[in-house]
């Protein structure tokens, strides 16, 4: 799928739970900026791409990678210039997989 479709599907599951914006000031903190959804019984979908749409525009989006382990679909942020894979179990994977390319018998 293009990016653009990606995009607009996105944008339009989030339209489905329209949000408000509103000032939250605890007491002896900063103020802070927070959104609810308009109506009640928040739609599962657009609180995920509220959620997507948020990372996208933070700054972390140049953290986020797609796991390279075998039979993994995840993404995950970045923490070392070295990782590679999601979980460590996912890092176990596709060492053992490695393993098994180089080692195993020809056809």
């Amino acid at each position: 799928m293009p990016w653009r479709e990606a995009v607009r599907l996105l944008n339009e599951a989030a339209a489905h739970t329209p949000t408000v914006r509103f000032l939250d000031w605890p007491e002896d903190t900063a103020p802070v900026v927070r959104q609810r959804p308009v109506r009640s019984g928040d739609d599962l979908t657009a609180a995920l791409a509220h959620a997507v749409i948020a990372l996208l525009a933070s700054p972390d989006r140049d953290r986020l990678r797609a796991c390279h382990a075998p039979r993994c679909v995840r993404y995950f942020r970045k923490e070392h210039p070295r990782q590679e894979w999601c979980t460590p179990r996912c890092g176990n994977r596709a060492r053992v997989a490695r393993h098994h390319q180089r080692h195993k018998a020809p056809a």
